[in-house]
């Protein structure tokens, strides 16, 4: 089943002492396969980006170049390969809260972004995504 429907992020980020706050709507294609979601957008920078979601996890992909995947899971901590302009970022996404929604069409995850030789907080995220 496709559908086009609206995407709605809703990111807090905060870093030390300072919050930023990004919300974001885009158009979006809806494919619901197996016991996973799909969602595909093209973000503000013209990239394709790619929702792929279910009750245990969130994959994040967003094709540029290089192309860049986050990946959460509800239970244990996982590596992701983040792209920079120092070069690609090593670290670790530690998800404390993870809420997969699909009848009501939403997610909500908290997690902190790690450094993986260290184990230091880079930054911690409240992600709230629904479509509609």
């Amino acid at each position: 089943m496709r559908e086009v429907m609206k995407l709605e992020i809703n990111n807090n980020i905060q870093i030390d002492n300072e919050t930023e706050m990004i919300h974001e709507i885009h158009d979006c294609q809806f494919i619901e396969k197996g016991s996973y979601v799909y969602l595909n957008y093209i973000n503000a920078e013209g990239e394709r980006v790619v929702i792929k979601a279910n009750h245990e996890e969130l994959l994040m992909t967003r094709f540029s170049n290089p192309k860049s995947v986050m990946r959460f899971h509800r239970e244990t901590p996982a590596l992701v390969n983040i792209p920079t302009p120092l070069g690609v970022q090593h670290l670790i996404t530690e998800t404390s809260h993870y809420q997969f929604d699909l009848s009501q069409q939403r997610l909500h995850i908290n997690y902190v972004l790690k450094q993986t030789e260290t184990g230091d907080c880079f930054a911690n995220y409240e992600l709230r995504i629904q479509w509609y």
